[in-house]
């Protein structure tokens, strides 16, 4: 499993506010792997009903942190159109893996344009073609726009293609019903929420080396949405996903400042 699925997780915990009146707010995360604490991640935005910008800063932790010592920023900006996010900028600055790595975006009439990336995608990546590119958000903003209805209409069916300057991916988004989550030492909330299940699906931009059999893969997660606080609607509070390695990832929510 790609570290930036991982990273991504936090941020669709984060989005299930989108339909609420606009408000600063911050989430924070902690991400384990096998029970033991590997990330963290804070998420600061800003949603209103006509416009949305959000900050993501991951980094890892622990043991994870002195193998690996990943971290990123990352950064989204854009308004909505018929309920739909129209982006107009994306940054992501980090290091991750052991090389520093970069990614500007710009948008215009639905058309991304790259204005900076290091490494050079080639190194890694197959090309995506320009007409494969028209009418595509970032992954930040599809999981505006897949969370905006959950929480819109209490249910979880959307789709939209993705590109975040090196892969175009699908992610899609159906609705498993109702239950209880039981406690953990992990997280302050256990108790009634709505279950849905997302799939990531690479179009275009597959790796050119090691990866590249992952990559033709589904690959699925679980989120869990409650009412936490009163005045805004159901939030995610509990995530996991399926990695190559280590079994499912589980990422659960720490504290909301507001």
């Amino acid at each position: 499993m790609k570290c930036s699925k991982l990273i991504l997780l936090p941020v669709m915990l984060a989005l299930a506010v989108a339909a609420s009146p606009a408000e600063a707010v911050e989430l924070n995360y902690s991400l384990y792997f096998l029970g033991v604490s590997a990330a963290d991640a804070k998420l600061s935005f800003d949603i209103a009903e006509a416009s949305y910008r959000l900050t993501l800063a991951f980094h890892t932790t622990g043991i994870a942190d002195l193998f690996v010592g990943d971290r990123l920023e990352e950064h989204t900006s854009g308004r909505f159109e018929k309920d739909q996010p129209a982006p107009a900028d994306y940054a992501s600055n980090g290091h991750l893996r052991g090389q520093d790595r970069v990614v500007d975006m710009t948008w215009h009439d639905g058309m991304p344009t790259i204005t900076a990336i290091t490494p050079a995608n080639r190194t890694e990546r197959e090309d995506v073609s320009t007409p494969l590119l028209a009418h595509t958000v970032n992954p930040l903003d599809a999981f505006v726009l897949l969370l905006h209805q959950v929480a819109r209409t209490g249910r979880c069916e959307g789709s939209s293609r993705a590109y975040d300057g090196r892969r175009l991916q699908l992610l899609e988004a159906r609705t498993l019903g109702e239950e209880d989550l039981p406690e953990s030492v992990h997280s302050s909330y256990a108790g009634h929420a709505l279950r849905c299940e997302f799939t990531d699906r690479t179009l275009a931009g597959f790796r050119t080396g090691a990866g590249r059999d992952n990559d033709l893969k589904d690959h699925r997660g679980t989120i869990w949405f409650s009412q936490v606080l009163p005045g805004l609607p159901r939030l995610p509070v509990r995530a996991s996903v399926e990695t190559r390695w280590f079994g499912d990832a589980v990422i659960y929510l720490k504290s909301i400042v507001r």
